[in-house]
């Protein structure tokens, strides 16, 4: 199968569906490879790192040796590559005080599929698609690059096909902007000019 974001981001669905509950995660998916980053400390960290690694089948299940620094590196469906670590507490939440879940995460994921999949058929090479789970709420981003100035409008357009209300502004890097999935959630969009 070829690279698709959109079928990272199902994946990535699938596998949080099969681990239970973790602590606040931070993904990061491209088309290839995700980044998962669960927020937490102590026991808290190392008992989500060994629901995740149970859930991959990965031979770290089970010897987490009550760290949270480990490091996790599994296949996921062939031909993309999960990676996930242990990071800080998201800044503002508070300790064992949740309105978000795994399940919602899951779900979540699920409904920017569509999404993803117009935007994998927009071709938007090398786009990275962040979710942060915060404790009380969930942020979606897409980062995508324009090859020059020229790009930017066109590469701001793709990332924003399947999204309403959409508004951009100029700046620093190329284009901010945001925009609602159907569902209402809204999606942060940076477009990033890479000359």
């Amino acid at each position: 199968m070829s690279p698709s974001l959109a079928r990272c981001v199902e994946a990535v669905a699938r596998l949080l569906d099969g681990c239970g509950p973790l602590e606040p995660v931070r993904l990061c998916m491209s088309d290839r490879d995700v980044q998962a980053e669960v927020c937490a400390s102590g026991p808290a960290a190392s008992a989500s790192m060994a629901r995740l690694a149970a859930a991959t089948g990965s031979e770290a299940a089970g010897q987490t040796n009550g760290r949270d620094d480990g490091v996790l590196t599994v296949d996921l469906d062939g031909d993309m590559v999960m990676v996930a670590a242990v990071d800080t507490l998201v800044r503002g939440a508070t300790p064992g005080v949740r309105a978000t879940s795994t399940p919602a995460a899951a779900e979540l994921l699920r409904k920017l599929a569509p999404w993803t999949a117009a935007l994998d058929r927009e071709l938007l090479p090398g786009a990275q698609l962040w979710v942060e789970d915060h404790g009380n709420d969930f942020t979606v981003r897409l980062l995508v690059s324009a090859a020059g100035e020229g790009e930017l409008d066109r590469v701001a357009a793709a990332a924003g096909a399947g999204l309403a209300r959409v508004r951009t502004w100029r700046a620093d890097s190329g284009l901010d902007g945001r925009g609602s999935l159907p569902c209402g959630r809204t999606v942060h969009l940076a477009v990033v000019c890479l000359s």
